[in-house]
């Protein structure tokens, strides 16, 4: 029994000496003969701000079989999946979409008096551990939106490259699977700055949209994927407006990324009262995760440090009064709501109004809770 506890004791120690080595370890450069390309598909090399770039990477190499492309690249020791770097620098896009990535929550801020224990109201491919030998003939990928990896915001001339560490000379049995890093060939783009292409671009896509992908769109469903996102790289006060017109926080079966666009608009001063205006809406539906952004938003405009110095509690009252102000919002507008969306948007103003956040009552009083309600019961 003693040498079987020793055995297993020496297997955790070891797994976890190798798990930290492969979280640790530096890739190291792969030889020429592995080869990365990048290309602009048609081999364009000018576009708009805002505009889609669809680019091409493939990997190649020789002799054929001696280097593997790992689809889960964090398997690898030293891994990464591919990036995307330019000069001039520009804003790295992260591959993640999401909230605001903050040091403090608002989560915290509501519930700090009481030790910060949160109810957590907030909010790529399915098989990606696929495994490929590299040969003459190349791995390719598609076409793909340059701009899911980069944001050009200013007009100029810039050189681009790829690289990556998802590959390696490991069979799957190994223990530890070294990663190779494989930088490509550069590619150079002339962005350029047409105020008005990227307003009647907005107006072009907008009709399109309004025309075919109403509802579950199933129909026209990677049409609509293709004009959307089209929409949300312009980032502009017209493709910001068009965005929260046609969010209607619902789930209609394929994602718009119109949200993810809207929380990371380069303007929050104006999709935050876009939003507001939109939340009240008799189409739209109120999800926890859109009244605590709103709540949160306008906290961030007020204390632009709060989610990154200082400590949670010291914004409490704020975070509170904030919240409580969307959920009346709410709460005004739910006796309005189309049948269709009430259901869950009632859900959320209950889940919120509720919650006591470290309080001796309810953020929104019983009596109100009660008033609101009732105007429900009793609405046509």
């Amino acid at each position: 029994m003693r040498m079987w506890n020793l055995i297993l004791t020496t297997a955790v120690v070891l797994n976890v000496l190798l798990s930290s080595f492969a979280q640790n370890t530096e890739p190291v450069s792969a030889p020429a003969e592995v080869v990365l390309k990048l290309e602009t598909e048609g081999d364009g090399h000018q576009f708009h701000l805002g505009e889609l770039i669809p680019v091409k990477f493939s990997y190649t190499a020789k002799p054929p079989g001696r280097y593997i492309w790992v689809g889960q690249s964090g398997k690898l020791a030293g891994g990464r999946s591919l990036q995307i770097s330019c000069s001039p620098s520009v804003e790295r896009v992260s591959l993640n979409p999401g909230p605001v990535d903050d040091d403090i929550t608002f989560d915290q801020m509501l519930n700090a008096p009481c030790g910060g224990v949160g109810y957590g109201f907030g909010s790529r491919c399915g098989d990606c551990d696929t495994e490929y030998p590299l040969t003459e003939t190349a791995l390719s990928f598609g076409v793909v939106p340059l701009n899911t990896y980069v944001r050009f915001r200013m007009p100029g001339t810039y050189t681009c490259e790829a690289s990556s560490a998802d590959i390696t000379t490991t069979s799957r049995d190994e223990k530890i699977r070294p990663a190779l890093l494989v930088n490509s060939n550069p590619i150079s783009l002339t962005i350029v700055n047409d105020p008005g292409w990227a307003h009647f671009s907005v107006l072009a896509y907008a009709d399109a949209y309004e025309n075919l992908c109403h509802g579950d769109a199933a129909e026209h469903r990677l049409q609509c994927f293709d004009l959307a996102r089209r929409i949300t790289y312009l980032d502009t006060a017209d493709s910001l407006a068009t965005e929260v017109k046609f969010f209607d926080g619902r789930n209609h079966g394929w994602g718009n990324g119109f949200w993810d666009a809207i929380q990371h608009s380069s303007d929050p001063k104006k999709a935050l009262p876009l939003m507001a205006a939109r939340m009240q809406e008799p189409d739209f539906e109120v999800s926890t995760a859109v009244l605590e952004w709103l709540a949160s938003s306008e906290l961030r405009m007020e204390v632009p440090d709060a989610f990154q110095s200082g400590t949670p509690a010291t914004y409490h009252a704020q975070a509170v009064e904030k919240l409580r102000k969307y959920v009346r919002l709410l709460g005004d507008s739910l006796s309005q709501k189309d049948s269709n969306v009430l259901s869950e948007s009632e859900k959320t103003y209950r889940t919120f109004a509720k919650q006591q956040y470290c309080e001796p009552q309810s953020l929104i009083s019983g009596k109100e809770q009660n008033q609101v309600l009732t105007r429900l019961r009793t609405r046509p």
